[in-house]
C-alpha cells in the first residue's frame, strides 16, 4: 500500500501537459482576436478606397468643368471613370456604385457593398459604405 501512495503522490507533482492544456485554452480566442483585427483592417480598408474613390472623381470632373470648351457629358463620363477606376484598384468593383451630379459644382457619389468574409447568425452579412464628394471649379464661369 506504501508502495501505491508514493506514486500518487508523485503522479500528483507532474506538470508536462500544463502548458499544452492552456495553450489549448487561449488559442482560439487569440485566433479570434487576430482574425477580429485583419478583417477591420480590411474594413477600414475599403473604407478609404470609397473615400478616395469620390474624391478623385469630383477633383477630375471638377478640374474639367473649368475648360468651357468641355462638354458637361465629358466632365460626368470622366468624374465617372475616374471613380471607378480608382475604386477598382483595391476593391471589387462590381460591388460599387458611382453617381455623378452635375450642376455648380461635381458631386460624385460612391456606394460600395462590403461583403463580411464571415457570416454570423444575427449580424449582417454585408454593409454599404458611402461617400460623397464635391468639387467646385472657381473662375470666371
Amino acid at each position: 500500500m506504501v508502495h501505491v501512495s508514493k506514486l500518487l503522490k508523485k503522479f500528483k507533482k507532474r506538470e508536462d501537459g500544463q502548458a499544452m492544456t492552456e495553450f489549448a485554452l487561449v488559442a482560439p480566442v487569440l485566433i479570434m482576436l487576430a482574425m477580429g483585427i485583419l478583417f477591420l483592417g480590411y474594413f477600414v480598408y475599403s473604407h478609404i478606397i470609397v473615400v478616395s474613390a469620390a474624391n478623385q472623381g469630383a477633383r477630375a470632373g471638377s478640374a474639367l468643368s473649368a475648360d468651357p470648351d468641355v462638354a458637361p457629358y465629358e466632365v460626368a463620363t470622366t468624374a465617372r471613370t475616374t471613380a471607378e477606376s480608382t475604386l477598382s484598384n483595391g476593391l471589387n468593383i462590381s460591388y460599387g456604385q458611382v453617381d455623378v451630379q452635375m450642376g455648380r459644382d461635381v458631386s460624385v457619389s460612391v456606394n460600395y457593398e462590403f461583403q463580411f468574409a464571415i457570416s454570423l447568425p444575427g449580424f449582417p452579412s454585408s454593409h454599404t459604405i458611402t461617400h460623397t464628394s464635391s468639387y467646385m471649379a472657381w473662375g470666371d464661369g
